[in-house]
């Protein structure tokens, strides 16, 4: 796991710092409040990308939660989801180019730091994560699995949840892109009450914006 503790570049930090400072003024009244809780608690900031032993020790002592390395830029959902059943999150090592700050369809280290570890500080988050893992390593078979991880993708990474009566981002995926939230907030997108069976069963593509998105209560 040593990979994970690599320096960033002057460069590579200077993306994160253009992508943070964006991300925290844009965000403002339109992410759950969680994302804002958990930046604080993990004492992020907009200089740099963390240094994953210090966020190790907070979320050790906060949820019991670690990072680990991927090791590839887009890893496939087995892999990845079994990780959180061990309460390790996968966090890649690359982030994009400035010529791609709007929108990247590969998770970098910009969306799985921003999007994810802020929520991960959460206890109640974190039991969910945790669960999803669980539930991917018993699931016997190919579509169950599938169903898992088309309800981490629509009820973790792309969702929106009511929170005192308006609807806010709540999915990784929208926190940490400009692009997909704007899309996602437009009418374009037409946003459905959750429903897991429902969302067990769409097919999806990390390539091309979703067409269709889901609200939890």
């Amino acid at each position: 796991n040593k990979s994970i503790f690599r320096k960033f570049s002057k460069k590579e930090n200077e993306v994160w710092g253009i992508l943070s400072e964006r991300r925290l003024k844009s965000l403002k009244g339109q992410a759950h409040s969680m994302h804002k809780k958990g930046w604080k608690l993990l004492n992020l900031n907009t200089k740099r990308i963390p240094d994953f032993r210090e966020i190790n020790r907070k979320l050790k002592k906060l949820t019991g939660w670690q990072v680990a390395s991927t090791g590839v830029q887009y890893e496939e959902d087995g892999p990845w989801i079994s990780s959180l059943a061990e309460k390790k999150i996968r966090v890649t090592e690359y982030i994009r180019d400035k010529k791609d700050l709007d929108y990247t369809p590969l998770p970098d280290v910009f969306h799985d730091v921003f999007g994810h570890l802020p929520f991960l500080t959460i206890p109640q988050y974190a039991r969910i994560a945790h669960k999803f893992g669980m539930a991917y390593i018993k699931a016997e078979t190919k579509e169950d699995k599938l169903k898992i991880a088309n309800n981490w993708w629509y009820g973790i990474e792309f969702s929106f949840i009511k929170a005192q009566g308006k609807v806010k981002a709540l999915g990784t995926g929208l926190i940490s892109s400009e692009g997909e939230l704007n899309n996602a907030l437009s009418d374009k997108v037409e946003k459905l009450p959750y429903d897991a069976e429902i969302v067990g069963r769409i097919d999806r593509s990390a390539h091309k914006f979703h067409g269709k998105l889901f609200v939890l209560e």
